[in-house]
């Protein structure tokens, strides 16, 4: 067969591609790495041997008022298998339902309705706790902490910050920001106030990709770790998911130190190794479908391994549009980072969180290669505007690609590339 056939996944769905053989350097995706066989089993595993702190039993004491930083619907953890042997600890040594609050840790994303918050943490724990989204933009909601020593102002929270005992619940993988998801990052940007997310990620947008990305010591995750510190982050439970969004380790107890043994078991799933760099690299944002905000993460992992001058497909449904929560994305569109830093400078851009996320886009597709998007939620006008080529079908895309670049094109597909570190070399 002169052609490779591929599924890549589209939201629920599947679309296919082909791609002449004689051009496929590889077909991407997350190892195969086998769940644990129970997920709850494996939280309650990790509750009872937590690394850095003592268990939660010995550090709250009956009438604790308590606080459940979760992450959001943006995140695939099943938080759900995981709240229940949490919610048993607490119970057991005196912590009643009534004083335990869960807080949706939405950083600048958009509030969960009442069902989205019943399906991530479980319809018997919403009946049970109160639930509540973060509100990044209340300045009633939000308490001054001051700054970080790097100045970066610090607004948390309220309701957390009242609490006796602190703990965040989500998951570590590959992340653009802040080189890993999970430990500190649910407090920033989880339930920071917008002003502090800004400030943060604006640090991020000033690295290229390789400074940060998977990167688990970088200058972004020193100040969330002041910020989570400040915040009295008092304890983590982090999962670790496999390619089918399954459980495969947890790991609980100091928001910096089970976070490290955590980024180690990550590892073993995203980062995969391709053999060289391509001239075009297909990719879709499973599982983050719903907007561009999200979808954005397949960009950033195909930097890592396209070619200057090469050509991105992006595969994405994006049914809630570009962003939202952050409207200057789609009036400014991507760009390149010094004329993005100037319009941040005359602050023609005011919302930090879109400036960064415009930088981190706009130097791959507006600096490095071009990128081509297929979308049902995103317009061809929107497309153009934001700085994508636009294709009404992924094999339409592909075809323009091989086309641009010749009949020694090099391709590589990278399958649910919303969570993967694929990378060169040794």
């Amino acid at each position: 067969m002169k052609n490779a056939a591929v599924e890549l996944p589209f939201g629920p769905k599947f679309v296919k591609i082909e791609v002449p053989r004689r051009n496929l350097i590889a077909i991407v995706e997350p190892r195969q790495v086998q769940a644990a066989i129970d997920g709850t089993a494996e939280a309650e595993r990790a509750l009872r041997n937590p690394i850095g702190k003592e268990r939660i039993s010995n550090l709250v004491k009956k009438g604790s008022k308590v606080v459940i930083l979760s992450e959001d619907n943006t995140r695939p953890t099943p938080v759900n298998e995981i709240l229940p042997p949490i919610l048993e600890e607490l119970n057991g040594c005196g912590v009643k339902d009534k004083d335990i609050t869960a807080i949706m840790a939405l950083g600048t994303h958009r509030p969960m309705t009442d069902k989205e918050m019943s399906k991530k943490l479980g319809e018997e724990i919403t009946e049970r706790i109160e639930v509540v989204n973060h509100e990044c933009e209340d300045p009633e909601s939000l308490e001054d902490l001051g700054k970080t020593s790097k100045g970066t102002p610090i607004f948390v929270n309220k309701t957390a910050l009242k609490a006796d005992f602190m703990i965040g619940v989500g998951m570590i993988c590959p992340h653009r920001v802040a080189g890993y998801g999970g430990g500190a990052k649910i407090v920033q940007p989880g339930i920071s106030g917008k002003v502090t997310t800004g400030h943060t990620h604006w640090m991020s947008a000033l690295y290229e990709a390789e400074k940060i990305m998977g990167i688990e010591q970088n200058p972004v995750r020193e100040e969330m770790n002041q910020i989570a510190s400040k915040a009295k982050l008092g304890f983590i439970i982090n999962a670790v998911l496999n390619q089918e969004e399954h459980i495969v380790k947890v790991v609980a107890g100091d928001f910096i130190k089970a976070f490290k043994e955590g980024v180690q078991e990550s590892r073993k799933v995203w980062e995969v190794k391709v053999p060289e760099k391509a001239d075009i690299v297909i990719a879709d944002s499973h599982p983050a479908d719903m907007d561009m905000w999200q979808a954005a993460k397949g960009i950033y992992a195909s930097e890592l391994i396209v070619k200057p001058g090469g050509t991105i497909i992006l595969i994405t449904p994006c049914w809630e549009g570009v962003s939202k929560q952050h409207p200057q994305v789609l009036q400014f569109g991507y760009r390149p980072f010094n004329q993005l830093k100037k319009l941040v400078e005359r602050k023609e851009i005011t919302d930090l969180v879109a400036a960064a996320h415009i930088a981190h886009v706009g130097r791959v597709i507006r600096e490095k290669a071009k990128c081509i998007l297929v979308s049902e939620g995103i317009t061809e006008s929107d497309a153009l505007k934001l700085g994508f080529e636009y294709a009404n079908t992924p094999q339409d895309a592909v075809n323009r690609a091989l086309d641009d670049h010749g009949s020694k094109a090099r391709v590589t597909v990278i399958k649910e590339s919303s969570e993967l570190m694929p990378m060169t070399g040794n």
